[in-house]
């Protein structure tokens, strides 16, 4: 994902699913699971409020997660080809630090950096010439600049963690590597001195040494803020944290986007192309939707 603006963001998903061939493209969408309820997105502002005057860069494909010690095996349940993960023990207690999920047609880190300070981005490369690499999320700050980043991880499996408060209660911390900058070394050489979850680099460089800002996930605040749909529903968390009109654009949406499908559905029988819907559903993993059809 290199973009937020919605005509280029349709642009490029058409590129790539037209520039693989079909047979190709289907094997990719049933071996990573494309399907399934398991990314969870989270957006995250970095400020550098460093008292020290040099710039920072900051390495967002190298952020990770770091599973909660109980749930280590569930949040791999779901783990496809193109994860990002690395295994480790820590006090002989098994621990799975999951990085920022790849996007499997193009192998690029599913970020976004869609603001830079007070600038809203909607292309790939920000104005004014600042030094980043935008596709690896490597962002250069200045004392008091500020970035905000929009990550997704591939957390759970569909099934038993499928929701953001079930992904975010599995989930113990969320950490992000940084190093400071002389404003000449290359990023990729300060790269191999960036510390992971699960411990410091292969190589330290004493000059510039990279560092881990580490924040714990508040399980108590994501249980506060859901309480409404875990207790009530749906309706009641959307009444109360948007708005009781959302209730109403809401079920619109739905309605009018199973319209869509009814009518899609029924263009397929009418040009006689049901048993090749059905054989592109298999080709993709969708089974469960080729039974659903069937009944």
């Amino acid at each position: 994902m290199n973009t937020v603006d919605p005509g280029a963001l349709r642009d490029h998903y058409v590129r790539t699913m037209t520039g693989t061939a079909a047979s190709a493209s289907h094997e990719i969408i049933r071996a990573n699971k494309m399907y399934g309820r398991a990314l969870l997105t989270l957006r995250v502002l970095v400020q550098n409020r460093r008292k020290e005057k040099t710039p920072i860069l900051v390495f967002g494909s190298h952020a990770q997660v770091l599973s909660k010690v109980s749930l280590t095996d569930a949040v791999q349940r779901g783990r496809t080809p193109c994860d990002n993960v690395i295994l480790f023990t820590r006090d002989g207690i098994p621990r799975a630090a999951l990085g920022v999920a790849r996007n499997p047609w193009d192998n690029h880190p599913r970020l976004l950096v869609p603001h830079f300070n007070t600038t809203e981005l909607l292309q790939a490369a920000p104005p004014g010439g600042r030094r980043w690499d935008y596709s690896d999320g490597i962002v250069r700050l200045k004392k008091g600049d500020f970035v905000v980043y929009q990550f997704q991880f591939h957390v759970g499996d569909d099934d038993t963690i499928c929701k953001d408060w079930e992904a975010l209660n599995a989930l113990e911390c969320f950490a992000l590597p940084w190093a400071p900058w002389d404003n000449a070394t290359p990023s990729s050489f300060i790269a191999l001195s960036l510390p992971t979850l699960r411990g410091p680099p292969l190589i330290e460089f004493p000059d510039t040494p990279g560092r881990l800002l580490c924040a714990p996930f508040d399980h108590a605040a994501v249980n506060h803020y859901f309480a409404d749909f875990l207790e009530n529903s749906e309706d009641a968390f959307l009444r109360s944290h948007i708005g009781p009109d959302s209730v109403v654009v809401l079920n619109t949406i739905k309605n009018t986007t199973l319209s869509m499908a009814d009518r899609l559905l029924d263009r397929v029988i009418e040009k006689g192309n049901m048993d090749l819907l059905l054989e592109r559903l298999r080709a993709c993993g969708r089974d469960d939707l080729v039974e659903k059809l069937l009944q």
